[in-house]
């Protein structure tokens, strides 16, 4: 299965930083966001990568040449104007019966391979991936007289992080104007199509993830990212000092 990453966007609200450069070419701790996610798919076995660009768009083909005896990519440009689902639509000749999409300004410990099974194994047209997020905020519902109904503090909601598994099958069940609907909108019309057709399903993911639109998010981001190396690599060679230990080389892991 291919991935397709969306790397299109103006990402408007972070300003300065992206009147430079496309939204998956901002940089993390020395990375950009785009090739953090393209060296966590390779980790993971997964090698053939389609992106869909648009702004800035040879900016991001410069920027992943010198990747090119690592992974097989592709490119797709649906211009600069181009919606989410606009962009997957002119990508669709380029890959199979099936796509894992992603946006381009995400990054997740995702395990692919078991979010591909479970997809494949529940039958859905499309597949998206869903998140805990806890609500700041207390939640109340309340009826036509004004009397609360509900109320529940801080509540632990799912909410949807930017990836999913589409059947290419899928993509015919919009009309032609959905396609072109501008930004999100088409993609959100087309999700809320399959759930009325009872075929999109939910895959959780409880581990990490990281997503930024503003340059708060942003600063947010690279601290998290940060950590979660730091703790990924002591982890790492916490496992490594136990392994030549049990195999006879003794050998005491930093961390």
């Amino acid at each position: 299965m291919k991935i397709v990453i969306m790397c299109g966007g103006r990402g408007k609200r972070l300003g300065a930083y992206t009147r430079r450069v496309p939204k998956p070419l901002v940089q993390l701790n020395g990375k950009t966001i785009l090739w953090h996610k393209i060296e966590e798919y390779l980790r993971q076995g997964f090698e053939e990568f389609i992106l869909c660009i648009g702004y800035k768009g040879e900016m991001v083909r410069r920027a992943v040449a010198k990747y090119r005896r690592l992974a097989r990519i592709e490119f797709s440009d649906a211009g600069p104007t181009a919606g989410i689902l606009e962009r997957v639509w002119e990508a669709r000749d380029l890959f199979g019966d099936r796509v894992l999409m992603t946006y381009g300004d995400t990054f997740t410990d995702m395990d692919l391979g078991d979010f591909a099974e479970w997809h494949e194994g529940h039958g859905c047209a499309a597949t998206i991936v869903a998140a805990p997020v806890e609500s700041p905020f207390g939640l109340v519902e309340f009826d036509g007289r004004g009397r609360a109904t509900t109320f529940e503090e801080k509540p632990t909601l799912s909410y949807y992080i930017g990836q999913a598994i589409i059947n290419r099958g899928a993509l015919s069940l919009v009309e032609p104007e959905v396609v072109r609907a501008p930004d999100g909108e088409g993609i959100v019309a087309f999700y809320e199509r399959l759930i009325e057709l009872g075929q999109l399903g939910v895959y959780y993911h409880g581990g990490f993830e990281i997503a930024f639109n503003t340059r708060e998010e942003l600063r947010t981001a690279r601290q998290r990212l940060l950590k979660f190396f730091t703790t990924t690599e002591d982890s790492f060679e916490r496992q490594e000092g136990t392994r030549q230990r049990r195999g006879g080389v003794h050998r005491v892991a930093s961390g």
